[in-house]
Parts: structure tokens; sequence; C-alpha cells
């Protein structure tokens, strides 16, 4: 690790502790190691040792950047978290982060690929694996990491056909239904690959979620992403079902208000709504 990277001194027990019991509470690796680099940053702007930090030092610290939304709330978190255990075990007598406002969210809204762009991406694909990275987040909803690690060692089959075990986001698995075209397509594409996966690392492994995404920018065009397609995912399953718990299920929310965001109403449902409350023809 660059010595930048590294907590200031005065930090460094107090962080190895914290993150020790994050461990504990069986938070994943990808999340540990964010939330170390959150609080290592945190600990070099300020320096000395995190029993002399106030609240009006963090309210300074997070005004000086100009972070997106959830980039703030994810900083926001690890320092509640961080503070909070500090004063809980003893080793300080306040928690700054109390000063810290709750971070307003603007409300998103959802932005779902549509099918026509996602038949011209699949049309002009040259390789099977584009395809399947195609089919993987329109059909499956699959997010850009969960796309780039998936393996034939996933794939299960059961007495109604075809499924995909996913882990996802704080290591949460789920299961997520297939077709038997895309179980074959998978098993086709995987073959010979060293560990099963689909999509091979150059230095062997699976390819990075950047590569998945910036991937997937390009063979779509015109601005939509790898998320677009899960958005699409999700906005079609719950046209089809409206349910919005299962919606969320196959997602891998991690609650339903999350879910909300991502689906779309479709225009024919609008058109309803607009027939059912107008007075006057």
């Amino acid at each position: 690790m660059p010595i930048r990277r590294l907590p200031a001194p005065g930090w460094r027990e107090s962080i190895d502790r914290w993150i020790d019991s994050l461990k504990v509470g069986s938070y994943s690796m990808a999340t540990l190691a964010t939330r170390r680099s959150q609080i290592s940053a945190l600990s070099r702007a300020l320096g000395g040792v995190p029993q002399d930090v106030d609240g009006d030092d963090l309210l300074d610290w997070f005004a000086a950047h100009d972070w997106k939304p959830e980039t703030r709330k994810g900083a926001r978190n690890a320092c509640v978290s961080f503070f909070r255990w500090m004063k809980l075990t003893g080793r300080s007598d306040n928690d700054p982060s109390t000063a810290l406002p709750h971070v307003k969210r603007p409300q998103a809204h959802p932005h779902p690929c549509p099918d026509a762009v996602i038949l011209k991406a699949l049309a002009r694909a040259d390789t099977g694996g584009d395809r399947l990275m195609i089919r993987l987040g329109a059909e499956c909803g699959l997010r850009r990491f969960e796309i780039a690690k998936v393996r034939t060692g996933d794939l299960m089959r059961d007495l109604t056909g075809w499924s995909l075990i996913v882990v996802g986001k704080g290591d949460r698995q789920r299961i997520v239904p297939i077709g038997d075209d895309l179980a074959r397509a998978i098993r086709v594409e995987a073959d010979g690959h060293d560990g099963g996966y689909v999509f091979e690392g150059r230095w062997g492994g699976h390819v990075e979620a950047s590569y998945v995404g910036k991937h997937l920018s390009g063979l779509l065009g015109g601005g939509w992403t790898a998320h677009s397609l899960r958005h699409r995912y999700a906005t079609a399953t719950y046209a089809a079902t409206h349910d919005l718990l299962l919606v969320s299920r196959l997602l891998g929310h991690a609650s339903v208000e999350t879910t909300q965001r991502y689906v779309a109403m479709s225009d024919d449902r609008l058109c309803a709504g607009l027939d059912a409350v107008t007075l006057m023809a």
C-alpha cells in the first residue's frame, strides 16, 4: 500500500481496532476496504489523534469537498461508525459525528435503457461475449462487478429450469432465474476458461468491473450505461409481476425504497391514470 494511503500515525491503532470490530460484524472485504480508506483520508487531513477531533473539524472537512450525494453519504456513515465506536469503547469522551447533518439525496428518476437501443447493440456486437454481457445486464439485472465475475459454477438447475447464483453488495447472495438459452450461452462462452469465468482477465481470473462498464457503454452508445440495463430489468420485471418486493429481491437491494428508484412507470399506465382523472373530454 502506498505511504500516502496510510492513516496518520496517531490514528492507526484506533482505525485497525475499529476495522476489526466491523470484521466481527461480518462486513464484506470491499466494505472494510472502503471504510478504512474513508477514515484514513480524514486522518491524514486532520492529523493529531482522533480524540482531538470536534464537530467543527468534521464540518469543515465535509464542506471542503464537492462530493456527489452518494459519496458524501458513504463518508458520513464511515465517520458516524468510527466515532460512535470510539465513544462506545471508552477511547473517546465525545462523539463529534453528531454534528454532521444527514445527507439529503436528490430524488432519482428511473432511466431504463430502451429495448430498441439494446436490440441494436446486440446486432452490432462482434462476439458472443459482447452479446452475453449485454444480456446479463438487461435480462438478469446484474451490476457491473456481478457481470465481471459470472462463471459456470454460478449456474444452478432445479425443477423449474435454470437460475444464476449472484453474490452482490455486502456478500449478499440472491438467485436470479434465467432462460435455457442464456444458461447455454454462459456455458459456451466460458468453455475452456480458467476458473470457468465467462469474461477472462488478461492475467487470469475475471475482468474488472470498470472494464464491463466501459465496454457496455461503448456497445450501447448514446450515453446509455450498464446501470441503465439494470433499470430496464427492474422496470420490465415489475411490469410483468407488479410485485415490488420480488423485484427488490431479484436486484439484491437492501430495501424496497431503493428499488422504487429503478422502476419506470409504463406509458400505458400513465395514460390510464390520466384517463381516470380527466373530467371533460
